[in-house]
């Protein structure tokens, strides 16, 4: 995962949707233990995404009126992808419901970055200065990188 410089949430938030974004095709031309090597990699960028989300971009969302309604739903998506992942996790990656798993996920994360980037982001440009956005940043950088090694642990289970 490549260092970012210090830049505003939502910036670094479609940054790592597009991250994503890319494992998934890279998933969609995989065979055997490449499918699963890439399978892991969004396993831990989602989970990463997700926890950071849920420690420092939440809560300030819960600081805003604007904002505030969009939590509960931005959490139960997630819990809904985190579900996926396990069911995907527990699965051998050459039956046939890997694939199928595998695209009802990458579904449900569209449904999540379309609203997320749209309605949410738009919400927060206005109510929080440029200077909230990019100290939220900081906090999102500084947040994720102490996960990793919990997030990595979680996968080897």
């Amino acid at each position: 995962m490549a260092k970012t410089k210090a830049t505003d949430i939502l910036s670094l938030i479609e940054a790592e949707h597009r991250q994503v974004e890319n494992l998934f095709a890279e998933a969609e031309k995989a065979k055997g233990a490449n499918l699963v090597e890439q399978f892991n990699k969004i396993y831990i960028e989602l989970i990463l995404h997700a926890r950071t989300e849920e420690l420092v971009f939440y809560p300030a969302l819960q600081e805003y009126k604007e904002t505030e309604q969009y939590v509960e739903e931005a959490e139960e998506e997630h819990e809904e992808i985190s579900v996926i992942l396990e069911e995907i996790k527990a699965l051998k990656h050459n039956k046939p419901e890997f694939k199928e798993k595998m695209s009802e996920l990458k579904e449900t994360l569209e449904h999540h970055v379309k609203e997320e980037e749209s309605e949410i982001f738009n919400a927060v440009r206005k109510c929080m200065s440029d200077q909230e956005l990019t100290e939220l940043g900081q906090e999102f950088q500084e947040t994720k990188a102490k996960l990793v090694s919990n997030v990595e642990a979680a996968l080897a289970m």
